[in-house]
Parts: C-alpha cells; sequence; structure tokens
C-alpha cells in the first residue's frame, strides 16, 4: 500500500518483494505497489546498501539483515516475556515507576515498563536512548552499563560533562568512583542527577557470558522514593530475569 510517506513506500517495497515467490524485478515492484519506476528504484537501491535487500540479476530478494532483525525481535519478546512479572513485583512494592530496557550498540531501548495514572505524566517525560548522549551517562542506567563497558569509560574521559541539575557531578574522578560503587554493589543510585525531583536505583541484567544486556530500574520522586531500600529486591528481582531468560534460552 502506497500512503505516499517515505516508511509507506518503504513497507511497500518490502511486502512486495515477500509477497513474490520468484526475485523480484523493478517492473513487477512498480506493478505491485503502484509507485513510480524512479521511486521504486531509489528505494530498493537504498534497501540493497543496507542489506535490507539483495539484488542479483534476477531481481530483489528479502535481504539479511531481516533475519537480523528478526531473531533480535524475538528474542527482545523472550526477555520482555520473562521480565513482566518481576517488573509487575517491583511496581506492586514501589508504586513508582519500574522499567527494563535493553541495550543495542548504540541505543538503550525502554521494553517493559510498570506505573500507575498518577506517573502518567512522568512516563511521558523524554527518556535518553542515546548510550553516548551526555544525559544517558548521568543516569544510574548509564552508570551500570559504564561499568560493564570500557570503551564508553574512555569516551567519558574525553568528553566535558555536562551539569544536567545542581546534583550531578561534574569531575571526573567523581564519576568514576560512583560507577566503581555501583560496579561493586550491584546497583547505581542517582538523587536529582540527571532530571531534578527524581531519584533512580538501577540494577544490570546478564546475558549466559555475564556481560551486561539490560537494566532493570525504579525511578521515582524524590519525596516519596527511598532508593536506599530498595537495593535487595532490585537484585532479587535482576537474578530472576536472569534465571528465566537463561531458562528460555536453553528450552529453544
Amino acid at each position: 500500500m502506497d500512503d505516499h510517506t517515505v516508511t509507506g513506500r518503504v513497507m511497500a517495497v518490502l511486502e512486495a518483494v515477500g509477497a513474490l515467490e520468484e526475485a523480484a524485478t523493478l517492473a513487477a515492484l512498480t506493478r505491485h505497489t503502484g509507485i513510480p519506476k524512479p521511486t521504486v528504484r531509489r528505494i530498493a537501491a537504498d534497501l540493497v546498501a543496507r542489506k535490507i535487500l539483495n539484488r542479483d540479476a534476477t531481481g530483489y530478494r528479502l535481504g539479511p539483515r531481516l533475519l537480523e532483525f528478526g531473531a533480535q525481535a524475538a528474542w527482545q519478546q523472550g526477555l520482555r516475556q520473562a521480565a513482566t512479572p518481576y517488573v509487575q513485583d517491583l511496581f506492586a512494592r514501589t508504586r513508582e515507576i519500574v522499567w527494563l530496557s535493553v541495550f543495542t550498540e548504540t541505543t538503550n531501548v525502554v521494553l517493559e515498563t510498570a506505573f500507575g495514572t498518577d506517573r502518567l505524566a512522568d512516563v511521558r517525560r523524554p527518556w535518553p536512548t542515546a548510550i553516548r548522549g551526555a544525559q544517558f551517562l548521568t543516569t544510574a542506567c548509564g552508570r551500570i552499563l559504564l561499568g560493564d563497558r570500557p570503551d564508553l569509560t574512555e569516551y567519558l574521559r574525553s568528553r566535558p560533562l555536562p551539569r544536567m541539575t545542581p546534583y550531578t557531578p561534574t569531575q571526573l574522578e567523581k564519576v568514576l568512583a560512583a560507577i566503581d560503587t555501583a560496579r561493586n554493589a550491584g546497583v547505581a543510585i542517582e538523587h536529582q542527577e540527571s532530571m531534578r525531583g527524581y531519584n533512580c536505583i538501577a540494577a544490570g541484567v546478564h546475558g549466559p557470558d555475564r556481560r551486561i544486556i539490560g537494566v532493570v530500574g525504579v525511578v521515582g520522586r524524590t519525596g516519596s522514593l527511598a532508593v536506599e531500600r530498595l537495593g535487595r529486591p532490585l537484585l532479587a528481582a535482576a537474578s530472576y530475569i536472569e534465571q528465566a531468560i537463561h531458562r528460555t534460552q536453553t528450552t529453544q
């Protein structure tokens, strides 16, 4: 379906390639999508460059990046299903915002959240996503990842440290000390350091190779969330999520 948007036209081309039993020629794609041939050619060429489509002498076929996306989506759905009960348990205990995120090479992706209607406005605030972004590196979640990624720590050394709030540490020594504390304790805590009026505690979720694959955390308003009391239950939740993930992977 060509809805005349960029995304709609890209999807129309992909769906046409997937629907055709044989390799899709440019003429066939034009006919199936109703999109002008020069536009189809441009879209298809870009998708080939990104390995989302393959092209040979007979035409276009779906490419290997789609297999990677499919595998990643299946893994993320498995992680979400494994983690949801523990996210809900933490929400029942705290009545604050509980979340689970996973990392790609460049991005922090929130997979699951639990919160009440009284926290809806807080959830609608923009959450940092780029893991090399200054805002993310000041968060408890960022400190968990920094403890596991020496390359990010080196990146941090090469950048001026931004002051997100009056409570953000901007001396590198203090930031590195906070990272070490988080690594040793298993949890990272922030008090209004990335957003004024909010506290947060986060714990890493490890894969079978013991590398950090995600983070589970609780964020709430300073007056209502005593983060220091949540260390043990948060670590327990992270451990249960890891065990559930490992069980899921061994049965696949």
